[in-house]
């Protein structure tokens, strides 16, 4: 391919050489020949050298290919890093949150249970048949308990606190109701059961929910022993404690506070 080029060079300058009228009066000497076919040899191969140049001047598919590849694995690494931040600032916030509910209902029940009235009645414990599913405060002739409104109730309004868990599938909630008994000639206490019937038709208030487990123990001051429920309603226990455990996980937190109730002043209230 080389030679055959070099002899087309070599024939169109003779033919140019002819044509300029002066082949008739000089015949070209073998260094003649020699120069011509030096230049000639060098043309060509500057031509093969820029023609070279611009065919590796674009991508071929092969290179395009393995760019795409790896633009495409950066993008995958900087969204997993994305998400996987995202994952764990929600986490932390939702985390932040549980802890914010449960303690800001540790401070309503302590607040609560501080100022329980003098004449107040309280007794706690399981509701009979729930299958340790359902744990309740009666809280009877305390108006004013457990209102976040500048209300106040009668002087004989019932106020129902339950820690309840509707089936084994879901989780623990504390929900709230209360009701205005309706008159009777003689104050009426009320019993869990009694209770649950007179408010049937009020719905619960949700406070806070999705709990994984609770505990409730009351310490009986006179026998100087904690106690898993509080029958006596006309005597107070000296200290509530209350354990919230709220993350079903291997280091589970929990949240364990404890409330302290003034006596009964004077005996009966």
């Amino acid at each position: 391919m080389v030679h055959t080029t070099y002899l087309r060079a070599l024939k169109a300058d003779a033919e140019t050489f002819g044509r300029s009228g002066c082949m008739d009066s000089y015949s070209p000497s073998p260094k003649d020949f020699a120069v011509a076919f030096t230049a000639a040899k060098k043309s060509v191969q500057n031509r093969l050298k820029c023609s070279n140049r611009f065919h590796r001047s674009g991508l071929t598919l092969i290179e395009v290919m393995v760019a795409l590849a790896v633009l495409v694995i950066l993008v995958s690494g900087i969204f997993m890093v994305v998400h996987t931040a995202l994952k764990t600032v929600l986490l932390i916030d939702n985390q932040a949150s549980r802890e914010d509910e449960i303690t800001n209902l540790t401070d309503i029940l302590r607040t609560n249970f501080r100022n329980l009235p003098n004449h107040a009645l309280l007794s706690a414990g399981p509701v009979p048949g729930k299958e340790n599913r359902e744990f309740l405060f009666v809280v009877q002739n305390a108006p004013g308990f457990l209102t976040w409104l500048p209300i106040r109730g009668s002087d004989r309004e019932v106020v129902l606190l339950s820690l309840q868990r509707p089936s084994r599938e879901e989780g623990w909630k504390v929900c709230l109701k209360r009701f205005d008994p309706a008159p009777t000639p003689a104050e009426r206490e009320f019993d869990a059961q009694q209770a649950l019937k007179a408010a049937a038709q009020i719905p619960w208030l949700e406070l806070v929910a999705n709990i994984e487990r609770v505990g409730v123990r009351f310490f009986d001051q006179t026998t100087r022993k904690w106690l898993q429920e509080w029958k006596n309603s006309h005597t107070r226990p000296g200290l509530i404690e209350l354990t919230l455990v709220y993350e079903h996980t291997k280091d589970a937190r929990s949240a364990a506070a404890i409330f302290w109730l003034p006596p009964v002043k004077g005996g009966t209230p």
